[in-house]
């Protein structure tokens, strides 16, 4: 008998995309790959604010230009982090023991060449590689 949990998921925001992503073949049979929030066993409260999370977070991309530093200051990252992780708690306690969650967030922090870009964004040439 299997006493773990019988749904994988993985949980990292994607640009234009999901924040939950299957990781074994019973969540992939059940869910598919991507997993919207409102194929999860969640209250409505906890997939309103997973929708406005993942809302939130393409707003951090520079659509005009990817490669280009977004418009994040440090302080909108962090709250943006700190929401996420509270939301990971939550989706954790309401799912339950039947499903697994692992955390493959990665946290937004503030491009180091945001100001070089902000003065002169047609002429921004990036002068390190970011991490």
């Amino acid at each position: 008998m299997n006493s773990g949990p019988q749904y994988v998921i993985r949980y990292r925001f994607e640009w234009l995309g999901e924040c939950f992503w299957s990781a074994n073949d019973e969540a992939r049979g059940r869910f598919g790959y991507a997993i919207f929030p409102e194929m999860l066993p969640l209250s409505e409260q906890t997939i309103e604010r997973t929708n406005e999370l993942m809302a939130w977070h393409d707003q951090a991309l520079n659509w005009d230009y990817p490669p280009d530093p977004g418009p994040w200051r440090q302080e909108e990252c962090e709250r943006f982090n700190y929401a996420a992780r509270e939301l990971l708690n939550a989706v954790r306690q309401e799912l339950g023991s039947n499903f697994e969650v692992i955390d493959d967030f990665v946290e937004e922090k503030e491009d180091p060449e945001l100001d070089a870009y902000s003065q002169d964004p047609k002429g921004f040439v990036r002068q390190k590689q970011i991490d």
